[in-house]
């Protein structure tokens, strides 16, 4: 199985918006806009990746979050319709991100899961869940299991860190304990990220809060590889026995520093083992296969030395 991977989309589209819809948190990102955001994060770019992606054979795409800028109705309904033109809901995986829960008026009416997965999630036959919780749940496709997390949640001015909670840490070890699930290659996603890359005192505003929970569980529940987004960076660590993988943003068109670049990836899975991943960098105005890694070269961790 190949399996697609884009993150942090950041689509724009102002259709329909307001004045008051800007009288909140949008504020700030009306800012980043203006600043550059909108320059630097484009559509094309991620048409771009999901055409290449469709040329490379990809069975299976996943979306670890930040579909939108601003959590807007009308970004919401944009990028959907651009992606359900690739992968419809039958091979695609998607979890949100701190922009996709923007303001708390997005999150309590749920924006996101409307838009993308429909008002009723547990009438959805291929989503295993947990009781009555929408998050976590598993798809199992051939002999692999995604299992979509929700890190997002709405946050003071100026903060973007995330947070799974209790409720979702305990619904994820009891997924991962059935048996249908426990004798699949497991594959993890969520938004924010587990390894703090960057050391400086404010990153503790963008990552993960519960982060070490979260590990533990996958330790114990056997997950194979966790994917996820946020920081716009590559990078691929081994913590355990789980692999941790992020390309980047994929939207990204317009770069100072080379390693910012947008990039996408495709993991190969085969008889439960991940064999191979293909990074594809965005340079010259269009998507190149960049590097090829496989699991040996993922720079390990021990778990205590997490930050």
């Amino acid at each position: 199985m190949k399996i697609g991977h884009i993150s942090d989309l950041h689509w724009l589209d102002l259709s329909g918006a307001r004045i008051r819809d800007f009288f909140n948190k949008r504020l700030t990102g009306g800012f980043n806009l203006v600043a550059g955001r909108a320059k630097k994060h484009t559509k094309q770019a991620v048409i771009d990746a999901l055409d290449a992606m469709r040329a490379s054979g990809v069975d299976h795409l996943v979306v670890t979050g930040d579909l939108t800028n601003l959590a807007l109705p009308s970004e919401f309904k944009a990028v959907m319709d651009t992606i359900d033109g690739y992968f419809d809901a039958a091979h695609r995986t998607i979890v949100p991100g701190n922009h996709d829960f923007y303001t708390r008026e997005s999150a309590r009416c749920d924006r996101f899961c409307h838009y993308v997965y429909g008002d009723d999630r547990s009438a959805q036959g291929d989503c295993i869940l947990c009781g009555n919780n929408l998050w976590p749940f598993a798809q199992i496709r051939d002999d692999v299991c995604f299992i979509a997390l929700n890190s997002a949640q709405p946050r003071p001015w100026f903060v973007a860190a995330g947070r799974l909670g209790t409720h979702q840490c305990d619904d994820l070890a009891t997924l991962l304990a059935r048996r249908e699930i426990a004798s699949c290659y497991k594959i993890a996603l969520l938004h924010h990220h587990i390894v703090r890359v960057v050391k400086a005192p404010g990153e503790s505003l963008r990552c993960l809060d519960d982060r070490k929970q979260f590990l533990d569980i996958c330790q114990n529940g056997g997950v194979d590889l966790v994917l996820h987004g946020h920081n716009h960076d590559f990078s691929q660590f081994k913590v355990g026995n789980t692999l941790i993988s992020e390309a980047g943003s994929c939207s990204v068109s317009h770069f100072k520093r080379d390693n910012r670049a947008g990039k996408f990836n495709i993991y190969t899975i085969e008889d439960k083992r991940l064999v191979d991943v293909a990074t594809w960098r965005y340079e010259d105005g269009h998507y190149k296969p960049w590097r090829h890694v496989t699991p040996s070269d993922f720079k390990s961790l021990p778990i205590g030395d997490v930050p």
